[in-house]
């Protein structure tokens, strides 16, 4: 079921206009326009404890919640204030001046055009559903495979991986039915962040190592090709709030994103886990709620882009009932340390994964409404466009048949 694109359309169309602006870029603070006002005295307040409520000041800095006919909903940026005691005020939107930013607020030429949306249905996804491991081919029936987590889809869409519930390690699964399912041992048994080599021959994944006082946890790989290979180790010491994204472009690398509050790294690693190189991400980003568990994805196609899955403010609408915070996609492009949000407000966006030819993501979204929901997959170009629900389901993974 097709769904709307209402990325503050008539905001964004009113930021195009403002000189200041240039490049139709603005200063977003955690996934939202963020400007200061320079009049309050139309200034009413329409949502918080009236009682002790600041007043809007000129100089004060705000959060731009929606813009209609002249008018702006902000909420005031009140950093210790709990999301029920958020206060917002109705102005005039020519009473607020915004600054240049890191975030476009229209697509960037940069941006890759639709591609052929027939390529759709050569698209094979393998996801949770609760604890099932399930496979969706184009518009077929989705197919239950085994209980298991983390599935890998590779990129010619002959293969799944996954770990299985039972036993540990990893199985792998030809999903044109030429060889029986083959299980990977790995020590300890325990395995994550499972990732195919653009080439689908190669296969890598994290195992969690050590203790909880002193995580030493490895990415291992295994050539898929030699029936008797067995996993190699690439790379060591990774520390439990690093996260393994994958390889890049060309199979020869693997980015590593560490996590580290405000410092924040993207690290790519050579095979042999020397660091080719670091980027923070607050290079190419306006201030994000980062965690953890976002995602840095690179794309399939280019070097510079990247697809990145981060935490963002939620909307009013989210705050009774989401426990922690919103969560958007960008497509953030390294080259011109700039990036666009692709995904609306109403719809908390995580888990993306691209198509092996990077012109589609799939991702796990929930809307805003009926509170806490059922997370659906999701499918979009990358440029945003073409946001398409595709039903019940979790933690995506695409190969593209050839």
């Amino acid at each position: 079921m097709p769904i709307p694109r209402p990325m503050l359309p008539t905001l964004l169309a009113v930021l195009l206009f403002m000189p200041s602006l240039t490049l139709a870029q603005a200063l977003f603070q955690y996934g939202e326009p963020y400007m200061a006002v320079t009049d309050a005295s139309q200034a009413t307040l329409v949502a918080g404890p009236k009682k002790g409520a600041p007043p809007l000041a000129a100089g004060s800095k705000v959060f731009v919640l929606s813009v209609a006919d002249g008018w702006a909903t902000v909420e005031l940026d009140e950093p210790d204030a709990l999301p029920a005691s958020a206060h917002r005020y109705r102005l005039p939107f020519a009473a607020l001046a915004g600054q240049p930013g890191k975030t476009f607020t229209e697509r960037p030429a940069w941006a890759p055009a639709p591609g052929d949306p027939a390529l759709a249905e050569r698209d094979v996804v393998g996801y949770e559903d609760d604890s099932w491991i399930m496979v969706r081919e184009g518009a077929a029936k989705p197919r239950r495979i085994a209980k298991g987590r983390s599935p890998a889809v590779s990129p010619d869409a002959s293969l799944l991986a996954y770990a299985p519930d039972a036993g540990g390690g990893i199985v792998v699964v030809d999903l044109t039915g030429k060889a029986k399912p083959r299980h990977i041992a790995t020590k300890p048994v325990d395995v994550r962040e499972i990732h195919f080599a653009p080439d689908s021959r190669r296969l890598a994944w994290r195992v969690d190592a050590g203790t909880e006082q002193k995580r030493n946890d490895r990415i291992e790989t295994l050539d898929l090709a030699a029936p008797e290979a067995k996993p190699a180790v690439l790379a060591t010491g990774l520390p439990a709030d690093a996260s393994f994204q994958g390889f890049g472009q060309d199979g020869k690398s693997l980015l590593v994103f560490a996590y580290d509050d405000d410092n924040s790294q993207l690290r790519r690693l050579g095979l042999d886990g020397k660091i080719l190189g670091q980027q923070a991400v607050s290079a190419f980003t306006d201030a994000i709620l980062a965690s953890s568990a976002d995602r840095y994805l690179p794309s399939p196609a280019t070097d510079t882009l990247l697809l990145a899955g981060t935490g963002v403010r939620p909307t009013p609408a989210m705050t009774p009932w989401l426990s922690d915070t919103g969560s958007a996609l960008f497509l953030c492009d390294l080259g011109s340390g700039t990036n666009y949000r692709l995904t609306p407000r109403q719809l908390v966006a995580f888990f993306p994964a691209w198509t092996p030819d990077g012109q589609r993501i799939y991702f796990v979204g929930l809307k805003e409404s009926p509170a806490y929901g059922t997370p659906h997959l999701y499918r979009m170009n990358a440029d945003g466009t073409g946001l398409t629900d595709l039903g019940k389901g979790t933690v995506p993974s695409v190969g593209t048949r050839p």
